[in-house]
């Protein structure tokens, strides 16, 4: 085969998949400081049943003693990524099963580099692949080595012209290019290879867009050519891709330009369908680190809200009549064994664009949704008015009313069901924290929250509020503070449950009923909070953020309907047109 240049984009999540786990763990070691650029990854997996292992994160003694403690198990480094995280220098690393010989040589200029490339290979070892950077002025080195007594060679720092013609004078003389790395130095863009001996089919392809390199990405893999490494980088402000490809008939998978919480989820994922990756590429992204590698939370979240005989698991209708304590369960998107935890890519990459926004009082402001604050999640979305009045509450998208009722924690709640793109049952939105007739609330607070609460600081706190508040356990003494409790006319329609509502019908009165609304003294916490919620194929509840952010406030757009878009959007957006908005 013979190069060919491109034309070239940038790296969202791709591809195609194929079909289960040996060992293996990722680590991805959070930042800590000052905030900086995240990290993205972008990784190619082949076909294989062998031992595995992935390391990232981490500095150099750490990786070193990782990589010595990993040949003991019978694991062998092949692909190995060097960058700087937080002012210091982090590395990442690729095993796969093997007892043969080793060898790393990382942090050595050229001249020591060199040196040692020519040692090892009058001792039976092959460079099979090399990483170079530039720290304290001078052109760094590291390199993986693995037993071989083949032809070999190493071209280093020229540019393409020089480069291409070398790669092809060696096709001729069956050496076959199995890694290339690109830089640029002195204003020129420079390349290295690495060569093995080989005869079979190749391909080399630089320099192309996105768009470009999956295409050429597939049409090679119909020629029975496999990608076996992928560099990124930055040229005139758009993401390029160079590839190499080797002959291979094998099961291939590509997924690129995703944060590390992405792509321990898609290698985990992977693994579990004997797929292995062979080569990671890490780039520094435009996304702020406090807003990447958040959908995971701290703690487990699934919430559970009252089954009744319309609100069912499964399709709205279809449980009888459930008998009394069980629930719905909405869950985080989030697949656990053991002490691993990660995404579940398919509840928060599969999402469609239904929604516009639950209300239409331009007032109100969006606060926290998947997370209030850094290290605080809340897998949900919270809207309010500064001056904490009440708004009216709207259908965020057409749909049935399957339940209406009051949740210990969270007090009245709706929940729309929502048949999307032919789907019956789709989606849900659950709206919590509504009013419904300011005595009928305060009665449902002593006779129903207070008592599951049990022995608590919260149930201490949310008798503070509800005497502070002037709903008293007495009926006679109650006097309620209509900026808590709102009026008795402030009512949920007794007839809304099993109506078809459109976007944008009234639904309810924002509130804070239940000690998930208010706890405490202080003013009013008036505030819509709604779940979206999405089922999966496994026909369980998930919870997304309809922004595809999944971070802090500070990483959503600054107005209630400002645009969405740039790199912090790391999953499908839901809300129609690509953009909160109002209902008409």
């Amino acid at each position: 085969m013979s190069h060919s240049g491109g034309t070239r984009p940038r790296a969202v999540s791709i591809l195609r998949s194929w079909s289960r786990l040996a060992i293996g763990l990722f680590l991805m070691v959070a930042a800590t400081g000052a905030a900086h650029a995240e990290q993205r990854l972008t990784g190619v997996w082949e076909g294989g049943t062998d031992g595995y292992f992935l390391w990232s994160g981490v500095e150099w003694n750490n990786f070193n003693a990782k990589w010595a403690e990993l040949a003991k198990q019978n694991l062998r480094l092949i692909d190995v990524e060097t960058y700087v995280e937080g002012g210091k220098r982090k590395y990442a690393g690729v095993w796969r099963s093997g007892s043969d010989g080793h060898f790393l040589w990382a942090g050595v200029e050229w001249a020591s580099f060199n040196a040692k490339w020519a040692q090892l290979a009058q001792q039976n070892l092959r460079l099979i692949d090399i990483e170079t950077y530039v720290e304290g002025g001078k052109r760094k080195y590291i390199g993986v080595w693995r037993s071989g007594n083949d032809g070999h060679f190493l071209w280093v720092g020229a540019e393409w012209a020089s480069f291409q013609k070398k790669w092809s004078d060696l096709a001729k003389q069956n050496l076959r290019l199995i890694d290339v790395e690109t830089y640029v130095e002195g204003g020129k863009r420079k390349y290295t290879g690495v060569w093995r001996s080989g005869s079979d089919g190749h391909f080399l392809w630089v320099g192309a867009d996105w768009a470009s390199f999956n295409a050429k990405w597939n049409q090679l893999a119909g020629q029975n050519l496999r990608l076996i490494d992928v560099e990124t980088y930055e040229e005139g402000g758009q993401k390029k891709y160079t590839g190499v490809w080797r002959a291979g008939t094998g099961a291939r998978y590509l997924w690129s330009g995703v944060d590390g919480e992405n792509f321990t989820a898609k290698w985990s994922e992977l693994a579990a369908q004997n797929l292995r990756l062979i080569d990671l590429e890490i780039n520094q992204g435009t996304c702020g680190d406090t807003c990447s590698n958040q959908v995971v939370a701290k703690d487990s979240y699934n919430y559970g809200i009252t089954r009744t005989a319309t609100h069912c698991p499964g399709l709205p209708n279809s449980c009888g009549n459930p008998g009394a304590g069980s629930s719905v369960v909405y869950r985080w998107p989030v697949d656990v064994s053991g002490t691993s935890r990660t995404v579940r890519l398919s509840a928060v990459s599969g999402t469609a664009a239904p929604f516009t926004l639950p209300f239409s009082d331009t007032a109100v402001k969006r606060r926290g949704v998947w997370l209030y604050s850094a290290g605080s999640w809340h897998h949900a979305a919270d809207y309010s008015r500064d001056d904490v009045k009440t708004f009216a509450v709207r259908a965020a998208a057409p749909g049935r009313v399957i339940h209406v009722g009051w949740d210990n924690w969270s007090g009245n709640t709706v929940i729309v069901s929502h048949t999307v793109g032919g789907v019956q049952d789709a989606y849900r939105t659950i709206y919590m924290h509504l009013r419904n007739g300011a005595a009928n609330d305060c009665t449902n607070a002593w006779s129903r929250s207070v008592p599951s609460l049990g022995p608590s600081q919260e149930l201490t706190d949310y008798k503070t509020h509800l005497n502070d508040s002037g709903c008293k356990q007495v009926v006679a003494q109650r006097n309620l503070d209509a900026s808590h409790w709102g009026t008795n006319s402030e009512t949920i329609s007794s007839s809304l449950l099993g109506t078809t509502v459109t976007a944008g019908q009234f639904l309810a009165w924002a509130g804070n009923t239940g000690p998930g609304g208010k706890r405490g003294a202080g003013g009013p916490n008036t505030h819509l909070h709604i779940f979206f919620a999405r089922k999966d194929a496994n026909n369980e509840w998930y919870l997304f953020d309809p922004y595809g952010i999944y971070g802090p406030p500070t990483c959503y757009p600054a107005t209630v309907t400002g645009a969405i878009g740039g790199s912090c959007v790391r999953y499908p957006i839901a809300w129609k047109g690509g953009k909160p908005q109002y209902p008409q």
